[in-house]
């Protein structure tokens, strides 16, 4: 082989590899370019979903106020005061009732009596009291 040849191979060698590179490049670039504009796309979605919590938040937030509670409440012909210390349950953060509270015990016991109930029915066969719980 001439030496001619053998540069117009190397030459021919670099310059695919070259092309190659800027095929490579422009379809990162392209790749690049659309995933830009999927998460603009994504971003104002997350811009218009975090509007629309925060109105949201604001319209609930009228809502409870205690004006509002009070108006809604007299609109339907209720009325809500604050309970009495002897009605005042505290609760942890799993749900559970706190213990040592005088009111757990009080509606406990407010609770068995009203749950058990004796009456004599008319139809009954012997006589016994029945009870009910």
């Amino acid at each position: 082989m001439s030496r001619i040849s053998v540069h117009t191979m190397h030459i021919g060698a670099i310059m695919v590899t070259f092309f190659a590179m800027i095929v490579l490049n422009l379809m990162a670039s392209s790749s690049c370019s659309q995933l830009t504009k999927a998460i603009a796309e994504k971003e104002m979605e997350l811009a218009d979903d975090r509007t629309e919590l925060n109105k949201s938040i604001v319209r609930w937030e009228e809502k409870k106020s205690s004006r509002n509670l009070e108006q809604a409440l007299a609109r339907r012909g209720m009325a809500m005061d604050i309970p009495a210390p002897n009605q005042r349950i505290r609760m942890g953060e799993d749900g559970r009732v706190l213990p040592g509270q005088n009111s757990v015990a009080l509606l406990r016991r407010k609770k068995q009596d009203r749950s058990i109930v004796s009456y004599e029915g008319n139809h009954s066969h012997n006589g016994a009291r029945r009870v009910i719980r």
